[in-house]
């Protein structure tokens, strides 16, 4: 069973490696730096993929894309739930309800 791989293009293996190290290290810059790790996240994203041009979703692991992105939102999802402080959504009640009220008929 051989994956035929387009020139240039890096092969499911590798592209997930790519992104699993990237992604390491973005998270470890970010705790060094004391920024948040979504904006270096963010910056190695932009320039792997649109600059730089190394990786390409739909061209690298193509049918995998969907499946990997619904995985990571239900990781990311669950992990916040796991993570969610009870006694802290009370201090939110009156921004929540000013959006609910106001936001969502101006939305």
């Amino acid at each position: 069973m051989a994956i035929d791989v387009a020139a240039g293009a890096l092969s499911p293996v590798t592209a997930f490696a790519l992104v699993g190290a990237v992604g390491v290290g973005a998270q470890l810059a970010a705790w060094r730096l004391n920024l948040p790790a979504i904006v270096l996240m963010l910056i190695a994203g932009v320039l792997l993929g649109p600059i730089f041009g190394v990786f390409d979703p739909d061209r690298d692991i193509g049918a995998l894309k969907g499946p990997m992105i619904s995985i990571a939102v239900a990781i990311i999802l669950f992990e916040g739930g796991l993570t969610l402080n009870f006694h802290t959504l009370n201090d939110a009640a009156k921004g929540v309800k000013r959006l609910v009220v106001i936001g969502a008929p101006l939305g």
